[in-house]
């Protein structure tokens, strides 16, 4: 299972940034912010107060923090193509998958989503103590 712990949602709250091309909306392009609530390698589940149009790539700065106390969040820069967005009660929750990260973006949210992991949760329950 150790081996596979990036591929597991992790439930973070960590901020996010996000560019929304409202074009068909007669829109200029804006920066918009939401939490993701559900994170892996793959992909995220990002809550907003902006609708984000589905099959649409999306770029996107993924903001985590540090585990040293006093030191700045790291920003990971994303990639990524929306595949669904469901409205409920005036917030938009938006699944993204990830296409492409800037940098060492993806080693950087593969070392946090093992810290954030624990793998006792995942564990059969006959493997806890």
């Amino acid at each position: 299972m150790e081996e596979n712990r990036e591929h597991l949602p992790c439930l973070p709250n960590w901020g996010v940034r996000f560019l929304c091309d409202c074009g068909k909306q007669n829109k200029n392009i804006s920066v918009h912010q939401g939490i993701a609530l559900q994170i892996s390698t793959h992909g995220v589940s990002l809550l907003s107060d902006h609708p984000v149009c589905e099959q649409k790539k999306i770029a996107m700065q993924l903001m985590i923090p540090s585990l040293n106390k006093g030191a700045p969040h790291k920003i990971v820069k994303i990639i990524g193509n929306t595949t669904l967005t469901i409205a409920n009660e005036g917030k938009f929750l938006t699944k993204i998958e990830f296409l492409h990260f800037e940098e060492n973006g993806q080693q950087e949210l593969k070392r946090n989503l093992h810290q954030c992991v624990d793998p006792n949760f995942y564990a059969p329950i006959t493997q806890r103590d």
